[in-house]
């Protein structure tokens, strides 16, 4: 089975390197980074699209499936984004305040350590887990999931280090995994007797030379 994770495409929010909240819809240039990368996913035979509930990743998936004769999209709140603490959301990427919080999160070492009413770090890998475990069960060969970076992080870091895996070790990942918007990373899983997921792709994004754009971080 290959899952190939999609982040979403750009919206107006990431260009203006605001943190977003649940809502947001794709920008121009979003709407065509995701025509792009459905077009080139439409050489693939997808099995199924699985999408986070929230408006940008949904729309990606819906042109994804529009150009991939139609095929059904499923939401999932499994899928949508690390929540962050809310103090910070709405906030530009370099405000003062918000990195300070930012800061805190990244030097907690506990697992179930919270600064607010943001997701945990075993709240958010348990989530990464329940996806792939999701996807094992349907047993199809090639399945589309639309999410959003920080998310992406999570499922890449869980297939590289497993049960190793540590809110140090997330976030020195985390930090060097650069996850742009409508990246495809490809994951893997191995036979019925081997069931391990392998990282086969990191945010591949030759389909945005076509459109001129570069790829969003925020």
């Amino acid at each position: 089975m290959r899952a190939y994770v999609i982040r979403h495409g750009s919206t107006t929010s990431n260009q203006e390197h605001i943190r977003q909240s649940r809502e947001g819809y794709l920008s121009t240039d979003g709407v065509r980074e995701a025509r792009a990368l459905a077009e080139k996913l439409s050489h693939i035979t997808i099995d199924s699209i699985f999408t986070s509930s929230y408006p940008r990743a949904r729309q990606t998936a819906d042109i994804i499936s529009a150009l991939g004769k139609g095929l059904l999209v499923q939401e999932s709140e499994y899928l949508t984004e690390i929540k962050l603490p809310s103090q910070v959301v709405g906030k530009p990427v370099d405000n003062p305040k918000s990195l300070k919080i930012l800061s805190w999160l990244q030097s907690r070492t506990r697992a179930h350590a919270r600064y607010s009413d943001e997701e945990t770090f075993n709240e958010y890998v348990s989530r990464a887990y329940a996806v792939l475990d999701h996807i094992s069960k349907t047993k199809f060969q090639n399945v589309v999931l639309v999410t959003h970076h920080r998310f992406i992080h999570a499922l890449v870091a869980i297939v590289l280090l497993g049960d190793k895996l540590t809110p140090e070790l997330f976030n020195v990942l985390r930090i060097h995994m650069y996850i742009g918007n409508t990246g495809i990373t490809v994951l893997e899983q191995d036979t019925e007797d081997s069931p391990m997921w392998r990282l086969i792709t990191l945010n591949e994004h030759s389909h945005l030379e076509e459109v001129g754009n570069n790829a969003h971080k925020t």
